[in-house]
């Protein structure tokens, strides 16, 4: 059983699960595209081609697939269409990330280099905890968020599916971000965000 990197897009974030993949040790099968073509030289990945073409087969050989684009939107399409498929996923962590052993993180994350789990921290599926990103004890992430490089979650923060907190923000203990909100780069969020609403600024406010 090996593990297939679903590449959306220009796949630059595909090239960076790659590399925490084959740091980690994990063994690759290659890599997929949702179009026609690799959207780039995946470095030294092999492209298997179609993802719709090579789905049945690929499911059927027991490999795990995990979905490396940015986009939390097409993340959860694409993630979704794969379960529903019968596909397992895969959880990629950087071993420069430091997990806790009594954090829970969903399959079909990607934890990357420099991040931080704290203890107890939960992670839904599809989660990425982007380059030196920190979530610190007791947190809760909804499926497919994305907390972006340097941005910081004090303790017990709770975010819903679909957020994403923007290149080093930080949020503050104990405070909730509503689903598909969006907090800006270098906010400073002070308290908590309705669903669906964008904040920035120190101290952050709606856009």
């Amino acid at each position: 059983m090996a593990v297939i990197i679903v590449s959306a897009s220009t796949g630059q974030h595909a090239a960076v699960v790659y590399e925490a993949a084959i740091l980690a040790g994990l063994p690759l099968a290659g890599y997929v595209t949702v179009t026609d073509g690799p959207p780039m030289s995946l470095l030294d990945c092999r492209w298997l081609g179609r993802l719709d073409a090579v789905l049945a087969a690929d499911v059927a050989s027991g490999h795990q697939f995990i979905v490396a684009c940015g986009s939390n939107a097409l993340r959860r399409t694409l993630t979704l269409s794969l379960q529903e498929a019968g596909a397992s996923l895969a959880t990629v962590a950087h071993p420069a990330a430091i997990l806790s052993p009594s954090a829970t993180i969903a399959p079909g994350s990607a934890i990357l280099a420099g991040a931080i789990v704290g203890p107890r921290a939960v992670l839904g599926r599809g989660v990425i905890v982007n380059h030196a990103a920190s979530v610190d004890h007791d947190c809760r992430l909804g499926d497919f968020a994305h907390i972006a490089p340097g941005a910081r979650l004090a303790g017990s923060v709770q975010a819903g599916a679909g957020v994403f907190v923007g290149l080093n923000a930080a949020v503050l203990p104990g405070l909730r971000i509503g689903a598909d909100a969006i907090v800006g780069a270098g906010a400073v969020v002070t308290h908590d965000v309705p669903p669906g609403v964008t904040v920035v600024g120190i101290p952050s406010r709606p856009r």
